[in-house]
């Protein structure tokens, strides 16, 4: 550009006017190129294939491609003005703009290259994710997300400190022993961290699944986070566990493998009530439910002799934990109901009282 602009009959300082405003004029055209004709048309391309994945990244880099042209602009205006004037422009004036334009054009950089990692891992959680067996990868594409935007912040302001001569092994020397120092202070918030990534990576439950807990509360897992999991209790309240105590326990997993839960009705009726027909009400019952799977199908069971009654037992299994209580209580209801109807009897316990010689004996009835 120098030798073209000596070649314009006018004076130096108009010289200079004209290269500012023709790198200021290129800029702008490109810019606006950029965007009406480039990213318009990959636009109108992206919009007719099948995948969202281009559509996403082209939204996610669009306004940052743009920023990139002017901050490149910019570095030409000032090295053609500190050329053009080089006893006003400082060695030291110029290092600082020349650094203050790279720093930005560092952090631009990193700002494009998180958009276009979370608008792919935006794209994989809603199309590819959600189609899986696996909650694995629903769990996992937040945490990896943020891991990546920290790790690309920290390097862009390691690369600017390192372009303004700051002494980066020092400083990572500093910020090892501070790590250390921090590690031994919150040493039970990373036991939680790393429990919460043995959790995501061993699954021994999932959201949804019905577990025991070591305290022997049945709750469902309501979300697997990376200090703690939360559960939902019958009552609607939130239990929060910290996920160091969670992979140092036993935890009885309902649901899993098999995603249903067991319904299980005992009761005791007359010694004189006909067993057949108490197994067809039963069974009856059960198959009349709507919650009631199919299969397996329920089963009767004739449990023991008791002191008072025969003791049976019907089982079934149900597909939602949730509607666990409420079917074992329309069972329970309906088994009633049509005992009573049918006339079998449930017996409460009752003792006989015989007195021999004028002393009496305690005997179970």
């Amino acid at each position: 550009m120098e030798q073209l602009l000596q070649k314009i009959p006018v004076s130096s300082g108009l010289q200079t006017l004209i290269g500012i405003g023709v790198i200021i004029i290129i800029t702008i055209v490109v810019s606006t190129v950029l965007r009406m004709a480039v990213l318009s048309s990959i636009g109108r391309l992206t919009r007719k294939t099948s995948t969202t994945l281009d559509d996403r990244l082209l939204k996610a880099t669009r306004s940052y491609l743009r920023l990139l042209v002017y901050v490149f602009g910019l570095s030409i205006l000032f090295n053609f003005i500190a050329a053009r004037y080089p006893e006003y422009v400082t060695e030291g004036l110029s290092r600082v703009i020349d650094g203050v334009i790279y720093g930005f054009g560092v952090i631009l950089v990193a700002a494009l290259l998180i958009k276009v990692i979370s608008a792919f891992l935006g794209w994989y959680a809603d199309t590819i994710a959600v189609k899986t067996e696996t909650t694995l990868d629903n769990e996992l594409v937040p945490l990896l997300d943020r891991t990546i935007k920290i790790v690309l912040i920290i390097l862009a302001v390691l690369i600017v400190l390192d372009h303004f001569g700051v002494d980066i092994k020092g400083m990572v020397a500093v910020l090892g022993v501070g790590s250390l120092a921090v590690a031994l202070a919150a040493q039970e918030t990373l036991a939680n961290m790393i429990g919460g990534f043995t959790l995501m990576i061993d699954r021994p439950f999932r959201v949804g699944d019905m577990v025991h807990l070591p305290d022997n509360r049945r709750v469902v897992v309501h979300e697997i986070g990376i200090r703690s999991t939360k559960f939902l209790t019958f009552d609607n309240t939130l239990v929060v566990v910290p996920n160091a105590e969670l992979i140092k326990s036993t935890v009885h997993n309902i649901t899993y493998p098999l995603p249903r839960v067991r319904v299980k009705i005992e009761v005791g009726v007359g010694y004189d009530s006909d067993i057949d027909k108490v197994r067809k009400i039963m069974i009856g019952v059960a198959e009349k439910h709507s919650n009631v799977l199919e299969k397996p199908p329920p089963q009767f069971l004739f449990m023991n002799f008791g002191e008072s009654s025969l003791d049976v037992s019907l089982r079934c299994h149900v597909s939602d934990p949730i509607e666990h209580r409420r079917t074992s209580s329309e069972l329970r209801e309906e088994v009633l109901s049509r005992f009573r109807a049918e006339g079998v009897e449930i017996p409460f316990p009752q003792r006989v009282v015989t007195m021999v010689g004028g002393e009496k004996e305690d005997q179970p009835a």
